[in-house]
């Protein structure tokens, strides 16, 4: 069979990329795993990994029918030196402090803009004629997973994959994709707002990574967390942090 320059061009990254997608597939876990408790930062790869556990907040906004929430789906059990504020709506429970997160964040290169406290926050909130580009937090960007070991095989999907999206079209609610643009502003660990909250569904100063499609706090997304496509409550995972660092 020939073999031309275009269908090397076209193939070559998509083979590179077996080995990753066979170890997924495989008995053994993907790479190193972090020990409990802990924040593991590989350089060579650009990311972080934590730990995590799966709980069913059933009683919260977002979780079980469509609403609108400031809390992350993933986030930790404690911040600022005690219990997180906000722990009992996390879907990933992450067990060590945000603040550790954050700083492996900061290991790895990433940056922080634009960051606020809540209370500051609060008298930036809203899309309005006067709304400038200091009213949305900013950071570099990063992507967020999540996986975990099923049977025999692991299995890692992006977090904004376990979350649906409703829109309004002429008058009629029509779901889409989650499709959030998160961002690395920091807020929650550099001013210490205790909430715990890792990546939020809007753009809230409460947590470390935000999305930033609107400004601070409002309009918030219509969101609904998807159970058939995670993993069941009770359920030890990993989530994997990689922010695409500016230079």
């Amino acid at each position: 069979m020939k073999i031309t320059l275009a269908a090397i061009l076209i193939f070559g990254p998509l083979l590179a990329l077996l080995p990753a997608l066979r170890a997924l597939e495989g008995p053994q876990p993907p790479e190193p795993l972090p020990e409990p408790r802990s924040v593991f930062v590989n350089q060579e790869k650009g990311e972080l990994i934590v730990c995590a556990v799966v709980q069913h907040p059933e009683d919260k906004p977002c979780i079980d029918d469509w609403g609108q929430r400031v809390q992350a789906f993933v986030g930790c059990s404690r911040a600022a030196g005690g219990d997180a504020k906000m722990a009992g709506y996390f879907v990933f429970l992450v067990d060590v402090p945000t603040e550790d997160v954050y700083e492996g964040l900061i290991k790895l290169g990433a940056k922080t803009k634009v960051h606020y406290s809540i209370q500051e926050g609060q008298k930036r909130s809203g899309l309005k004629p006067s709304t400038q580009s200091e009213d949305y937090l900013q950071g570099d960007p990063v992507v967020l997973s999540v996986f975990w070991k099923e049977g025999e095989r692991w299995i890692e999907r992006p977090y904004q994959s376990f979350v649906d999206e409703q829109v309004m079209v002429d008058g009629q609610p029509v779901t889409k994709p989650w499709t959030p643009h998160f961002v690395f502003h920091g807020s929650g660990a550099i001013h210490r707002a205790g909430t715990g909250c890792v990546a939020c569904p809007c753009d809230c100063p409460g947590g470390i990574i935000a999305d930033n499609r609107y400004p601070i706090y409002n309009p918030k997304p219509t969101v609904r967390f998807n159970w058939s496509v995670a993993p069941r409550p009770g359920t030890q995972v990993y989530v994997r942090i990689r922010p695409i660092a500016s230079r």
